[in-house]
């Protein structure tokens, strides 16, 4: 960990230590439960995050967290639930590349704004994602894949967690690389597409190593790439798509909003908040094993921008991969 990372966490640390329990701004905040929703289902590796890291939240902000699933639409329910929610800084959403940046793009209108419903928190986390096929499929590598996909032609199909998810994008972008014909079938969350995948009523999907984790050391799943521009420090030995032949740069982030409005002490606290608890040096080694790599430095401005890249970035990919609501 580097000089400026450490001093940044003993400076978030302290920060928290300060105005949590009795600072001057925050004095009445937070003084009940703090909500977060997250926009896909139980079990998915968003879900699996946020509950790896509520603990520690829950211990920096004296109060307990609540995570409550919205899924449905690409995680636009969620999204929308909490834009409208009252801006007090105890409803927040725990928000990916899917609610605050390709749904802007591949839906033609939205009851919610990605910039101006919310007011950003912290950036967290980013999110690499891996390709898992089913252990019935003849292939031990992409190449293996996409002859088994050219081989049955229309015949063969792939999960994600919904039409307009990361997981979604994934594998579209796959299937213009390699040419291959494949069905796409948009479920309610990542848990319910795994289960179907292990089920083989589908052949493959894209998801995150905390949703394939178990099921690949249980060997009722096969790892055989992960779509990032490096290899990910959860699976080192693991090759990306880009050293396969195939090209697929597909990845999520997990970022924390409030509703619009928000006033600016509430959500400077809670940023410290979730800053600090990514970056504990005590939740290191969990965050690497389900593949959330936390940001370190992050601030409210700091996620602004970030969407407004993102948002920018995405409409672009929605364009070139030719992705539609199903």
């Amino acid at each position: 960990m580097n000089r400026a990372l450490l001093t940044f966490l003993f400076a978030a640390t302290a920060f928290a230590a300060a105005i949590l329990p009795a600072g001057a701004q925050t004095s009445a905040f937070p003084d009940k439960p703090v909500k977060v929703l997250v926009p896909f289902a139980a079990g998915g590796g968003q879900d699996i995050f946020i509950r790896v890291l509520s603990p520690k939240l829950g211990e920096l902000l004296k109060q307990p967290i609540v995570i409550e699933n919205r899924a449905g639409a690409g995680g636009n329910i969620a999204a929308d639930a909490v834009a409208k929610s009252t801006p007090d800084g105890y409803t927040l959403l725990l928000g990916t590349a899917a609610t605050h940046g390709m749904n802007q793009a591949l839906f033609k209108s939205l009851p919610f704004d990605a910039q101006g419903s919310f007011e950003p928190v912290a950036l967290v986390a980013e999110v690499p994602l891996v390709l898992v096929i089913h252990p019935s499929v003849p292939a031990n590598d992409v190449k293996g894949l996409v002859a088994y996909l050219k081989a049955n032609p229309g015949k063969l199909a792939y999960g994600s967690s919904g039409t307009g998810a990361p997981l979604h994008l994934a594998g579209e972008l796959f299937k213009k690389a390699s040419g291959v014909d494949v069905l796409h079938v948009p479920y309610k969350g990542s848990a319910p597409a795994i289960a179907d995948l292990v089920a083989g009523r589908t052949v493959f999907m894209f998801d995150t190593f905390a949703s394939t984790n178990g099921h690949v050391k249980a060997g009722t799943l096969k790892r055989i790439a992960v779509a990032s521009k490096k290899r990910s420090r959860a699976a080192p030995d693991l090759p990306t798509m880009n050293e396969q032949g195939v090209p697929v740069e597909a990845y999520s982030w997990s970022g924390i909003f409030a509703p619009a409005k928000t006033p600016k002490a509430i959500v400077d606290t809670l940023s410290a908040a979730f800053v600090a608890a990514a970056n504990d040096p005590a939740m290191g080694p969990r965050l690497t094993e389900i593949g959330f790599d936390p940001v370190g430095p992050s601030s409210p401005d700091q996620l602004r921008a970030f969407v407004a890249a993102e948002l920018k970035k995405w409409a672009e990919v929605v364009q070139l991969a030719d992705i539609k609501p199903e």
